[in-house]
């Protein structure tokens, strides 16, 4: 086959209408709702802190701020634009700003200066507002160099860490002599566990932003949960455990109602349960024993950094180390491609359409290896389907004898007005296809297909088209070694993945055939539509 020749699976959608253009959100919280541009990418720099990209959560965060102080929600604002400012001007690209890749660590530092000037009111507040324009700005020169030293498939975001480095340098630079301006636990009564807990709930979601306020915790979950229902649950889950476990370690409950001891334990949970890896049962307990071990490793920082404050510094590490040995001691527990990270809801779809389509190749493997037709008997569809695929099968069948030749397949699929090179060239190309597609469907070796092969090709290849796109993203992290194909090892663990035992001799016979070793993606999903 010629390497430019397309896939069955592309020939055969000719067969098909146009897809329907897909339907965008309707509602309050549809994205539809707010204008492109810099406003919109800066409320996504908010949002991003907490793995939403969502303007509308960046807006409730703002509000959040505003709460918290006035001089919060100026400087957030400040190092947001200063990073986005400096992003645009070295051209890092417009669609990481546009999703506010390159602003949240900015808009981090703003909170931070916000409380450093808040504790310290001698303070110049023009100082550090230049600190904190110059901080912002610096957090994308940092995203920058980490990204062209660790480009490759699998290594490590940097997350919030040029936050926590600029942060613990204006710090240095504005109060060395500080014993806890950032971080402070507050004059309180010492709560009972029950109770700190139920304070610091709210109160934990708030210090992901360092805001203290009860009224501005409440509103960053809300901004959680209208963007992501299963990202507050999991941030919320976190944040007990990472709380549970500071108070078991002998934590001030003081210090764990403020939430100071559970905002690592909100952004490791999001991050291992929904973003980083599809939700589920195991990235549940890896979330849940993250968020735990976020706390421990908190602790021991503050004991070796002294006066620094923690910050997020035991989420970046305890996501690192965790998402390490996850592929090495649960392969089957598939990553997400970092470039396509949105919400743990549209994770959870993609897994479900991998699900799906790879469950139907496993069972049409087994079916076609007991000599049964693929999906024999399986497909139940609506009466108006069936007629719409009987009509395509009238308009193929030229001779009206009720079943499809080689030839009538071809005319089909060659009648698009091509000149005769080309027309010559993808006659040829077709031939092996068409001979596979053909016998893949044709078991009695008749040469022909009736409607009912027909009808569940045709089914199959729709199923094929609707979910190509999750399917497409769901694979992408399997190919750990980055060649754009997929091997034996690799196929193995996708199965394993979505509960699917590795293939079998003769199940392998058939989706790698003449011994190869591995199968481009054009190939594998002829494999789908085909087995």
């Amino acid at each position: 086959m010629q390497a430019d020749a397309p896939s069955v699976y592309e020939l055969l959608q000719a067969l098909l209408p146009p897809p329907p253009a897909p339907l965008g959100r309707k509602g309050l919280f549809a994205e539809q709702h707010f204008r492109a541009g810099p406003w919109e990418s800066g409320l996504r720099s908010f949002s991003q802190v907490i793995f939403i990209n969502h303007p509308l959560s960046g807006g409730l965060l703002l509000l959040a701020f505003l709460i918290q102080s006035p001089w919060m929600a100026l400087l957030a604002v400040l190092g947001m634009a200063a990073a986005n400012a400096v992003s645009k001007l070295l051209n890092l690209g417009q669609s990481l700003r546009d999703q506010g890749i390159h602003g949240f660590n900015g808009a981090l530092v703003g909170c931070a200066a916000a409380v450093v000037a808040d504790s310290r009111s001698v303070v110049d507040t023009g100082l550090i507002a230049v600190f904190v324009a110059f901080g912002g700005g610096l957090t994308t020169l940092i995203l920058e160099l980490w990204r062209r030293l660790f480009h490759l498939r699998g290594d490590p975001p940097a997350l919030t860490l040029p936050f926590c480095l600029i942060t613990w340098g204006l710090v240095a630079l504005v109060s060395p002599q500080m014993p806890d301006s950032i971080e402070t636990v507050k004059a309180a009564a010492s709560p009972g566990s029950v109770q700190a807990l139920a304070f610091g709930l709210p109160h934990s979601f708030g210090q992901v932003f360092l805001c203290s306020d009860l009224v501005s915790g409440w509103l960053v979950l809300l901004a959680v949960a209208v963007a992501s229902p299963i990202a507050a649950a999991l941030g919320a889950c976190g944040a007990l455990m990472g709380m549970i476990t500071a108070l078991a370690s002998g934590a001030d409950s003081a210090a764990v109602a403020q939430g100071l001891w559970g905002y690592n334990g909100v952004l490791v949970a999001i991050a291992l349960g929904g973003i980083f890896h599809v939700p589920g049962r195991r990235t549940l307990v890896m979330a849940l024993i993250g968020a735990g071990f976020a706390s421990l490793v908190q602790g021991l920082q503050g004991r070796l950094m002294g006066s620094l404050p923690a910050l997020t510094l035991s989420f970046v590490l305890t996501t690192w180390m965790l998402q390490r040995l996850a592929g090495r001691t649960l392969p089957a527990l598939i990553p997400v491609a970092l470039h396509a990270v949105v919400s743990p809801e549209e994770h959870r779809k993609r897994f479900l359409v991998a699900s799906e389509l790879l469950g139907s190749f496993r069972r049409n493997l087994r079916q076609r290896l007991d000599g049964m037709a693929p999906n024999a008997g399986g497909e139940q569809t609506q009466s108006e389907l069936n007629s719409e695929i009987q009509a395509l099968f009238d308009e193929l069948d030229l001779n009206r004898d009720g079943q499809l030749s080689l030839e009538e397949l071809r005319h089909a699929l060659l009648s698009g007005g091509t000149s005769k090179q080309s027309h010559q060239r993808r006659t040829s190309s077709l031939n092996d296809q068409l001979t596979a597609t053909m016998a893949s469907m044709d078991l009695n070796g008749d040469g022909h297909i009736d409607s009912a092969e027909f009808s569940q090709l045709i089914q199959r290849l729709q199923r094929l088209r609707q979910g190509e796109e999750r399917l497409l993203l769901y694979l992408m992290p399997v190919d750990a070694n980055g060649n754009d194909r997929l091997d034996q090892e690799e196929l193995t663990r996708l199965l394993q993945s979505i509960g699917q035992p590795p293939l079998s001799a003769g199940e392998q016979a058939l989706v790698f055939p003449n011994q190869q070793k591995s199968l481009s993606w054009h190939d594998f999903v002829d494999r789908l539509l085909l087995s």
